[in-house]
């Protein structure tokens, strides 16, 4: 139930009608605690912690924003996901756009990883699945227009301006597959969390769990300098998932 953990990072027509990125502010930068949450029947149990950081860095001589997840299930969710999960992308800070993602993965004795290549210059995404001692799963996607993985959206909710109202198309990379997607700018909502934007990423085909519910994603970012990403929440089948900061 590894798909049940992406939430947790959560847990778009290309870039034209908005405005340029913002310039990073360095309290933006740094590591932020987050604490995940099901919700059953009035009744809610924390499942798992996450930490997401964000640092300045260098790829292949590109300047990049690098964004690490490292998330920890709970010792009763064990049971039905990964005990840890690990998630690293570096997102061009000009374009705002992904240029790797990885992750790492490891379950008892199952060892391998998933890498994606972004290559504007071809226009196509490499995506990578290597599990030893077998070959590797290679799948091609073309690079048309907004497409991204999990991690880089967050940051690119972070940073770029949408009008409010706005919605934008991309593509979501996710299981081995891309989902058209779009996301919008809900407005503000100082109810929830004060201080914040609402955002509504809703999946077009599927959903985060296998089952296809998890398709409407809501993500509250900050207004303040710092733009932090405070709460996500999705319905599920059954229940609702949620993602807060750790206070």
């Amino acid at each position: 139930m590894t798909s049940l953990i992406t939430i947790a990072l959560m847990l778009l027509s290309g870039l034209s009608g908005t405005s340029a990125p913002k310039a990073v502010p360095a309290e933006s930068l740094g590591a932020v605690q987050y604490e995940v949450r099901y919700k059953l029947a009035g009744i809610t149990s924390k499942v798992a912690e996450a930490t997401i950081s964000l640092e300045n860095g260098t790829r292949d001589g590109l300047a990049v924003l690098h964004s690490h997840a490292a998330i920890q299930a709970s010792s009763v969710f064990r049971l039905f996901m990964d005990a840890e999960y690990i998630a690293d992308s570096y997102v061009d800070k000009e374009r705002m756009e992904p240029v790797y993602y990885f992750n790492p993965i490891k379950k008892g004795k199952k060892e391998g990883k998933y890498e994606c290549i972004f290559d504007s210059s071809s226009k196509s995404i490499s995506s990578y699945f290597l599990k030893p001692p077998a070959d590797a799963v290679v799948k091609s996607f073309p690079l048309d227009g907004l497409t991204m993985d999990l991690l880089s959206l967050l940051v690119y909710v972070r940073f770029q301006d949408i009008p409010v109202g706005k919605s934008l198309s991309m593509h979501l990379l996710m299981a081995g597959k891309c989902v058209p997607a779009t996301l919008t700018n809900q407005g503000a909502d100082n109810d929830r969390f004060p201080g914040t934007e609402r955002f509504l990423l809703k999946l077009q085909e599927g959903g985060l769990m296998e089952n296809g519910s998890g398709n409407e994603i809501t993500v509250w970012r900050s207004t303040a300098n710092h733009r932090r990403i405070l709460g996500l929440e999705t319905a599920l089948s059954s229940g609702v998932m949620t993602v807060s900061v750790k206070e």
